[in-house]
């Protein structure tokens, strides 16, 4: 079961509530404060809850479904008790008037801390309590003890201060991503006995016909059945440039239809639409650790008592040594309390790689974890399949060969007549060719399968078809380029074949030049027939071309490129390429057109089959990893240094708290500012 938490903001919390849920109800419980989604396989509502609001008692948590989730959002983006930021407000106003009544400083550091010392006590009852509350209310609660209340006060305020700036950056960054979830509307008008009935997604049948007025979200993927309008996919794709759409063509959900009324059938289920794909592979993503993350969280757990101790000998060998009093070196092993606190890495970390996963999805790739974008930064090679990735697996006309004094546009026209009644995906290029020709009449058509079609023109037999339908009728017809080719015949002689190869998408040649300018290798591995792959890929500045390969030779291929320490990431769409997908370092899978198992088997899903995305994903990956660098750097050197300049007794609790929170909002604003690169 999935439950949705509200409030919940800080790390070291979560951490401690999973930890505790695994001890005392269900050893299988995830709890992921990136969504804030909390998981058990056993146990119930009533018990999470409990055990929840032992640690963190404002935290709510309400049963996660699709009828509730908007109304939970709003809860959980702005989770915080509403009296805190009153609470700040009067704490501030009595550290002002504490100048002029010592008293006042008091009630503003009850005011602003109440809640940080609740959970710093509750922590010592479960034994559990070194976190940065701990080390806050020891260091506050000693200044006291010294009667520097004004500076207790001003710490304490400015350390809530900084943990309400937090819970606003977390929030922020969170809302973009469960910003998702407007993507499919509440209801869905659908069409039946020619009337409109509004229906939950959930309800809606595969082959019903559903009606998407101008101004309104494609609810669930389908094909377009009657109209044509233009589609904006920017919240999707990140593509800003509308895209127009007709009869036929197939439509992702979540996208908003601008200019008039679509009539689309149902391909699939609200559970197997491209919205909800997103928003599961999404949510798993943000559960899955990267390594810096888990380095982190062991971090803290072993940095946290060391500081203690370090702040406890502090107070106490000098002035046991004689080297000054205790009331002085009590002093600086607070301050060093206070800059100790791990906020600042605990929480920029993680909301690094969830920016980064964030800003992947709003760019339509979908991250399946953290530890990707660890492993992206380490690849050398990248891997292709051909047909269906770098090509779009539909055909073009790429010579005609005509015999017997026929013309070009004379062979054309006689091969389009019959195919006109073919779907097959050649038959389609041929009429595509020649659709501004004049089509004559067809008597008597027979298909043959697998070979053609045989028809009467004017009263002469013709054929067009495979070269083995030639090949049958004693004719010799040949495909000079080894590609797929549609010969044609006419009282028993050859008129001509009509050479066809499969068409590069638009993206596919910048996609190859971006890698390669990366450093990149760039290597393409196909079954097809060398020469015919050659045709189809000359445009490409390849660094090799593999072909005629079966499956388990593109598995032998990249696991070979591994072991000679080389990080691969293959990219494909078949079922085929399953395989290869989940052996290599990075997988990725075309989404749009892909099989469901090489989405399953992929790290990587590219939501609308653009090459062009996969050096994106590697751009954005290297940022990443630059904004989790910065960050650990950034935190680590202001603490260290704020903690020498407590140690020779030059730093003061104003400056140490202000270094903290300072730190702290530094490294938030870097982590999220990804959401405003990398355009399409």
């Amino acid at each position: 079961m999935h439950y949705e938490v509200c409030g919940l903001n800080c790390p070291s919390c979560a951490a401690k509530i999973e930890k505790k849920l695994k001890k005392e109800l269900d050893p299988e419980a995830s709890l992921n404060i990136n969504t804030g989604t909390l998981t058990l396989k056993s146990g119930s509502l009533e018990e999470a809850t409990k055990i929840i609001q032992s640690i963190e008692p404002h935290v709510t948590v309400a049963s996660k479904d699709k009828t509730n989730t908007k109304a939970n959002e709003h809860s959980h983006v702005h989770g915080e008790k509403p009296t805190e930021g009153l609470s700040l407000l009067l704490a501030a106003i009595f550290f002002g008037l504490g100048f002029v009544y010592k008293p006042f400083f008091i009630l503003g550091y009850i005011l602003s801390g109440y809640s940080v010392l609740l959970s710093a006590f509750r922590g010592i009852l479960r034994r559990d309590f070194l976190d940065e509350k701990f080390l806050m209310t020891v260091a506050t609660l000693g200044a006291l003890l010294i009667q520097d209340w004004a500076e207790a006060a001003a710490v304490m305020i400015l350390y809530s201060l900084g943990e309400l700036l937090e819970h606003w950056a977390s929030n922020k960054t969170r809302k973009s991503i469960t910003s998702l979830l407007e993507l499919t509307p509440d209801t869905v008008r659908v069409i039946s006995d020619n009337k409109s009935v509004f229906k939950a997604p959930d309800d809606v049948c595969l082959g019903d016909l559903i009606l998407v007025n101008p101004g309104e979200r494609i609810p669930l993927d389908g094909v377009i059945k009657e109209g044509h309008s233009s589609l904006d996919t920017s919240a999707l794709t990140g593509e800003s440039v509308p895209r127009n759409i007709q009869i036929g063509d197939k439509v992702n959900s979540g996208v908003i239809n601008l200019s008039s009324p679509l009539t689309i059938e149902v391909t699939s289920l609200y559970q197997d639409s491209t919205v909800a794909r997103m928003l599961k592979l999404i949510e798993e993503a943000s559960e899955s650790k990267a390594t810096s993350e888990k380095f982190i969280t062991r971090f803290a757990r072993v940095y946290t008592p060391l500081v203690v101790l370090g702040a406890l000998l502090l107070a106490l060998l000098p002035p046991l040594l004689g080297l000054g009093s205790f009331a002085s070196w009590g002093y600086r092993a607070l301050v060093m309390l206070v800059v100790s606190c791990p906020c600042a890495l605990v929480i920029s970390v993680p909301l690094s790689y969830f920016s980064g996963i964030g800003r992947a999805s709003q760019l339509g790739m979908l991250v399946k974890g953290s530890e990707i974008f660890d492993k992206l930064n380490y690849v050398k090679a990248t891997v292709w399949d051909k047909t269906g990735t770098l090509t779009s697996g539909e055909f073009s006309v790429v010579n005609i060969k005509t015999e017997d004094s026929v013309t070009e546009t004379e062979l054309l026209q006689i091969a389009a007549s019959l195919e006109q009644y073919s779907n097959h995906p050649l038959a389609k290029a041929i009429q595509k060719k020649a659709n501004q020709l004049p089509l004559l009449d067809v008597t008597d058509l027979t298909e043959l399968p697998g070979l053609g079609l045989k028809a009467f023109l004017d009263g002469a037999e013709v054929y067009v078809g495979s070269l083995n339908l030639m090949a049958s009728l004693d004719l010799k017809a040949e495909s000079e380029n080894d590609t797929a080719a549609i010969a044609v015949a006419r009282e028993g002689k050859l008129l001509g074949v009509i050479e066809l190869a499969d068409q590069l998408k638009p993206s596919a040649r910048a996609a190859i030049e971006n890698l390669k300018s990366q450093g990149l290798s760039t290597i393409v591995l196909t079954g097809d027939r060398t020469q015919a792959a050659k045709i189809a890929l000359q445009n490409l500045p390849l660094d090799d071309l593999k072909a005629e390969l079966l499956p388990a030779d593109k598995l032998n291929f990249v696991a070979q490129l591994e072991e000679k320490g080389q990080p691969t990431l293959f990219v494909g769409d078949g079922i085929n390429d399953a395989p290869v997908i989940a052996r290599s370092s990075v997988g990725i899978a075309m989404g749009g057109l892909g099989s469901d198992a090489a989405v399953e088997a992929s790290d990587v899903v590219l939501v609308t089959d653009e090459p062009a995305k996969v050096p994106l994903l590697l751009q954005l990956s290297q940022a990443v990893r630059r904004k989790v660098i910065t960050n650990i750097a950034l935190t680590l050197t202001v603490k260290f240094a704020v903690i020498g300049l407590s140690i020779v007794g030059v730093a003061t609790m104003w400056q140490a708290v202000i270094a903290d929170v300072g730190v702290t909002i530094l490294a938030i604003i870097n982590a999220t500012s990804l959401f405003s690169q990398f355009k399409n």
